[in-house]
Order: C-alpha cells, then structure tokens, then sequence
C-alpha cells in the first residue's frame, strides 16, 4: 500500500500534456470578460412544520450533549 503512492506520482511523470501556447485565438484573447449576474436563492424546502424542526433542533442538541459526556480516552 505505501509503495502505491510513489508508483503513481513515479507513472504521472511520464504522462505528456498538450501544449496550450497558441490554442485560444486573437479574437477569443480580446474578448471582454462575461457579465457576472447573482444566483437565484432557492426557497427552502420542507415538509415539516415548526413544531417538528424545533423538536429535531432539541433532540440533536441533546444528543450532542451527550457525546460531549464521552471520556475519549477511555474508549482507546
């Protein structure tokens, strides 16, 4: 397994790569650059109400709870 590393980074050496110097035209090297626009934000989506989002925010709060109680050192 360690030796896989060095044989892949050794096999990606002799890999040729195009060459790009004159690929783009004048035309294309002129061209001003795009207009940027704001992507739209999504509604939220979600099939539950209020009262079930504020139930699952506790639970997860209190499961955090308690694995925050969790001695690290006594599971090694």
């Amino acid at each position: 397994m360690r030796t896989l590393l060095p044989f892949a980074l050794m096999l990606s050496a002799c890999a040729s790569f195009p060459e790009l110097e004159g690929t783009i035209s004048d035309a294309a090297r002129d061209a001003p650059y795009p207009a940027l626009s704001e992507i739209p934000v999504r509604p939220a989506t979600g099939s539950g109400n209020e009262a079930t989002m504020l139930a699952r925010i506790e639970a997860l709060q209190a499961r955090a709870a308690r694995i925050r109680k969790i001695e690290i050192g006594a599971l090694q």
